[in-house]
């Protein structure tokens, strides 16, 4: 590209217009273009063995992003990055593969979490799943602590009494507000010692209100999209703005 503008790219989960392209300009310093590219999975049904089998259309996507001139890649939707895994390594390997796909350096979001726990020093944690289902929910968990951490806490907006039904996620997804992602994590931050809170879903926008939630927990927040952000940016070479992500802009 011409300049100094950078591009990056964005591999999305099937039927969702992602918001990143918008939100992760406005996080980073300098110009920079984000693109969206949506994997060849009609018909796609969300299942975790859904996901996992979906490994090499990721790939795919990721390799169109590092063809069209994407200086880094990045997958948006945690599960896609541990659905069907047993080990850390497994995941580590996965985000190596879509990278190698690119030919540019590639993140996913939930290696990325892992990462921005790390940083931040974080060793217990508490889980926001969201709008996750319980078999979501429950190897979210089972990911979180085989990666070293003391998961102290993990409840979805159903667990908590937020919804009636997570079943439909096109209504507790996609579309999922900030007054219900305040009181998931008013909740996590009541239940019991924590380093940090995690909240994941890909539908669940934190990086517009990442300083109100970290006020409400009175601890570091990490989204799904905000650890995201922190290692694309890395990866792409990009400073963030001051305070973009909450604690995690410094980590």
């Amino acid at each position: 590209m011409e300049g100094d503008i950078r591009l990056v790219g964005f591999v999305t989960p099937p039927r969702w217009a992602s918001p990143s392209i918008v939100e992760f300009p406005a996080v980073v310093d300098g110009e920079v273009l984000a693109q969206q590219c949506l994997p060849d999975l009609p018909d796609f049904d969300y299942a975790l063995s859904s996901i996992h089998a979906a490994h090499s259309k990721i790939c795919a996507a990721a390799r169109l992003l590092g063809e069209a001139g994407c200086s880094a890649v990045a997958m948006e939707g945690t599960p896609f990055g541990w659905a069907g895994l047993e080990t850390e390594t497994e995941a580590r390997t996965r985000a190596a593969d879509m990278s190698d796909a690119a030919g540019v350096p590639g993140v996913m979001a939930g290696t990325s979490i892992v990462d921005a726990l790390w940083a931040i020093g974080a060793t217990h944690v508490a889980l926001c799943p969201t709008y996750y289902p319980n078999d979501w929910r429950d190897a979210w968990r089972q990911f979180v602590a085989l990666c070293g951490f003391e998961v102290t806490y993990c409840e979805s907006m159903a667990d908590q009494g937020l919804v009636e039904s997570i079943a439909d996620t096109d209504d507790y997804g996609w579309r999922t507000g900030p007054d219900l992602i305040r009181a998931a994590v008013e909740f996590a931050a009541a239940a019991g010692a924590s380093d940090a809170i995690v909240v994941t879903g890909a539908g669940c926008r934190t990086s517009p209100i990442i300083a109100e939630l970290e006020r409400i927990a009175g601890r570091p927040v990490i989204g799904s999209d905000t650890a995201l952000f922190w290692s694309l940016a890395q990866a792409a070479g990009l400073a963030l703005r001051p305070n973009a992500l909450g604690a995690l802009t410094s980590a």
